[in-house]
Parts: C-alpha cells; structure tokens; sequence
C-alpha cells in the first residue's frame, strides 16, 4: 500500500523520534510504502528530504518566522497556527507525484495543517482517509491560554471542524475522547472509534541500574520518581514541585527527576534554587534512546497535567513508562478515564484528579512501601502495552478500518 502522512512533529533521526516516526517505521516493516510530509513546528530544521527506515521519504518543512521578526507576538502566533501550511505548498508540490493513494493519515490539530490538507487530498486522491485526534483543538488549547476566546476560537474551530470532517474514520485516545469527539464537533462525519497511543513493538533493554544512576549522580539505592516530557502549560510542573515539598520530609529516600526542555523551564530553575527543593533534579532533555535507559533505572513514572481543562486526555509519555516496566503514579483531569484504565483495567499503578494533592500524596507513600508491588504493577503496564499500544498493532487497526471503510 501507499500511505500518506501528514504532521507538524516527525524527527530526522531515527535514534530520537515520536510516534509519527513509530507509526511511520511500523508501516515500512510491513513492506508499505510510505511517504511523509512534516510541517515542522519546532523551526529548527531545514526544508529538505531524507529517506529513513529504508522505505520513509521524508517531505521536511520548517515553520519560518522569520519575517514576522518585527511583528506582534499575536500575529506569529496566527501566522503559525492557521497560514504557515499555505506557504509550505510550493516546496512540497516539487517534491511529491500526483498518483493516488491508498491510505492518507492526518493529526490533530488539523486546523494548523489545513492549507496542505486541502492540497494534499486534491492531489494524490487518497482511497481512504484516517485522522489521528489527539488535541482538541481549540478548546484544549483556550483552556490553557494558548488561544484566545471570542471570534479567533469560533474561527479556528470552524476550521478545524471542516479539516476534520475531510476524514472516513476519526481514532480518538479512549472511550471518554469518543463521547467528547461527538460533543466538540459539530458534524463529525467519519466513523470514530478508539485509537490507543502506540510506540515500538519492543520493550525497553535491561540496563545497571546501578550505572545508569552514578552516571547521572543519583543515589544508588533511592527511589527516583521520573517526570518526562515537554515543559509546557499544561503538564502538571507545579503540581510535581508541590508534591515533591509535601513528601521531602516524610520520604527523605524520594529524588524527583525531571527530564525535558519547553518554555516552563526557566520557572523550573528558578524554583529549584529553592533549598526545600533539593529533592528534585532537573537534567534537561535526553535521546529517546538514553531516555529509555534513564527511566528503567527509576522506579516510577509521573503522569501529571494541570488539572484545569475539561477536555479529556490519555498522556503519551506513559508509554515508554510501560515499555521500561515503570508503575505509574498518575494526577490528571477530572474528565479523562486516565486513572480508571489504568488503575483498574491495567493495574499498572495509582492515578487521581490533579486538584487532590492529598490523594495524590497517599498514592506516592503507597507506591513506595513495597518494590514487590511497583514490579508487579510495572509488569502489567508491560502485558497492556504489548497486546494494546504497539505501532505494529496500530499499522493492522488503520489497514483494517480502510478495508472496512472500501
């Protein structure tokens, strides 16, 4: 088959990708054609192509702001959001045949790849058409601040509602994002189902522990809870620095490791100055591959967000906690069904609503009485993931629901 991706996050090395790049890899290995277009957010790479995983062309464009140097922070942030597809066109109309495809998959926010969508599905007929919803854009998005209300929601909204209404079927995170699926949109005219987050058909390697830990100069025999990801609003930083304070004295064995870059960290910093803060330790981004390494030295995985938003979410660093046997110690949104899969359908750890330090406090001191417990739970997340959440699994969901759909 052909297949044809389109996304704002896909990275050039394959030692250090996201899930696009899982997806991606997953569909090579099964002998797929696959062709990729990037609308690359970050800004930091170059318009080029790059074939990876033997059989992925890599179509790269960076979002370019450059000659908005001397205009508001508003107007990049439009710029960016809803017309930087329309200039990339020209670079990828060179660079791409006008021949049919059989499956194309889009991500969400669709809204910011709109303008290449639309060139896109003009171009290379697509025979079936998948889009991967994971942000629920805009309400997510003006819950957190990052997009004003008023009539610049109602406009990116109603974009985002006909970019997505393009597709035949629409794969959301868990059953609650099918019942908000069906509340957000007005007309949502794909199928939807459930679409588990995916990674690599393997498990993290086992690593000494007791030499990953000197190498980073933690203690030996401690319990490091490990926080990884973007730093970002939205993902519960303040809610770690509150937990980690509460628990400095009554688990004195406890070290908190942050791992990840974004732009809460010079708040990060500034707060780890702090000396009632000395049992956090911010290390910066890591590979994915030594990532990997980092957290199987650990002992629990912090699934935090803020808290604040009404829109449900299932967050994607807990699966590379599962691929390392990590239990989970879980604070998120009242509205997401998070906690009750993993806490009991997977049995993979503890999990509650953000607001609830306390329960959240009880949680932690649970989870650090005994390592039989953390092992067992660990073991779980592993069982789930490799029967639920592999990128292999993935590839043979999408492929079925275009069968289905024809």
């Amino acid at each position: 088959m052909k297949i044809l991706m389109l996304c704002t996050k896909f990275s050039l090395l394959e030692s250090d990708g996201w899930l696009t790049n899982d997806l991606a890899a997953a569909f090579s290995e099964q002998g797929h054609d696959v062709t990729v277009v990037c609308l690359d957010w970050s800004g930091e790479s170059s318009a080029q192509t790059k074939t990876l995983y033997e059989n992925v062309f890599v179509i790269n464009i960076p979002v370019n702001l450059n000659k908005f140097e001397f205009f508001p922070r508003s107007v990049k942030k439009l710029y960016k959001w809803f017309w930087a597809s329309a200039d990339a066109i020209p670079f990828v109309s060179r660079k791409i045949s006008a021949q049919e495809v059989d499956i194309f998959i889009g991500f969400s926010p669709a809204a910011t790849t709109f303008w290449l969508q639309r060139y896109l599905l003009k171009k290379v007929r697509p025979k079936f058409k998948y889009m991967i919803l994971w942000d629920f854009f805009p309400r997510y998005h003006a819950e957190l601040g990052l997009v004003p209300r008023g009539g610049v929601y109602l406009v990116a909204k109603y974009i985002e509602n006909t970019a997505v209404n393009k597709y035949d079927v629409v794969g959301v995170m868990s059953e609650a994002n099918v019942k908000f699926l069906h509340s957000e949109f007005y007309f949502p005219r794909g199928r939807v189902e459930v679409l588990p987050l995916w990674g690599p058909a393997v498990l993290a390697d086992r690593v000494d522990r007791a030499a990953v830990r000197a190498g980073h100069n933690f203690p030996e025999n401690g319990i490091l809870c490990v926080f990884g990801g973007q730093l970002i609003p939205g993902r519960g930083i303040e809610l770690l620095l509150n937990l980690a304070r509460s628990v400095k004295d009554v688990l004195p064995s406890v070290l908190f490791v942050v791992a990840g870059k974004g732009p809460q960290e010079p708040f990060l910093r500034r707060e780890l100055e702090k000396d009632e803060l000395k049992n956090v330790r911010y290390i910066g981004q890591v590979p994915r591959d030594q990532y990997l390494q980092l957290i199987a030295a650990c002992d629990i995985g912090l699934v935090f967000n803020s808290g604040t938003v009404s829109v449900p979410t299932f967050p994607s660093k807990t699966i590379d906690y599962f691929r390392a046997g990590l239990p989970i110690l879980g604070a998120v949104e009242e509205a997401t069904d998070f906690s009750e899969i993993l806490q009991y359908e997977i049995g993979a750890g503890y999990s509650s609503a953000a607001k609830n330090i306390e329960q959240i406090r009880n949680n932690l001191l649970l989870m650090c009485e005994s390592e039989v417990k953390r092992k067992e739970m660990g073991r779980q997340g592993q069982a789930y993931f490799l029967s639920r959440m592999t990128a292999t699994s993935t590839v043979e969901k999408i492929i079925a629901a275009a069968v289905m759909t024809q």
